[in-house]
């Protein structure tokens, strides 16, 4: 029985060496898996916006000019007293209907630059998450949301946000951003 104590006696030690280990590895874990998923986030908003920035700048080249094309013939067209003035009609609707698509292209464009602020925003995350210093710094954090911020244009945006980190709902931050933007402007632009 004397052999038996000594092991006994090594057990409790070796169980909270392992402990520690355990819990080492876990925080390991949870902060490197973490980092993984932001990592293959940031790879898909990446590869959606390199594959429809190739095709929607071609497009958008292409209405362009299509539009410019138009109003030259709708031009003549205008000046030509033998057109029938069904065509001139036709001519207009259509340039105005080309001219809803380049407004749709600009859309693509504010929806890129949007998925760009994202990307943006996870690598400054990940950044701070790699570093073992700075993902328990709180200053760190708080420079990192200063930073995104910052990258919002619209002060909207940037309400919606402070609304996010001060702990409301994403549903409710989310309502307050579109009755933002769908409430009527009383702003006058003069040119």
């Amino acid at each position: 029985m004397a052999m038996n104590k000594p092991q006994e006696q090594a057990e409790p030690s070796m169980i909270q060496e392992g402990d520690e280990e355990l819990c080492t590895m876990v925080s390991w874990l949870h902060v490197h898996e973490t980092v993984k998923m932001i990592l293959v986030s940031m790879a898909q908003i990446e590869l959606t916006l390199s594959d429809g920035d190739h095709n929607v700048t071609g497009l958008g080249e292409y209405f362009t000019l299509m539009a410019a094309h138009l109003r030259q013939m709708n031009s003549f067209l205008e000046n030509n007293p033998a057109t029938p003035q069904a065509v001139k009609t036709h001519g207009k609707v259509l340039e105005a209907q080309i001219d809803q698509g380049i407004m749709a292209f600009q859309f693509y464009d504010r929806l890129s630059q949007r998925l760009e602020h994202v990307v943006h925003g996870l690598e400054l995350t990940e950044k701070v998450l790699m570093d073992p210093v700075k993902r328990l710094n709180r200053h760190c954090w708080e420079d990192v949301q200063a930073e995104i911020k910052l990258s919002y244009s619209l002060e909207c945006e940037r309400k919606m946000f402070d609304l996010v980190l001060q702990g409301t709902p994403l549903a409710e931050a989310l309502a307050v951003y579109r009755n933002d933007q769908d409430a009527p402007k009383d702003d006058i632009e003069l040119f």
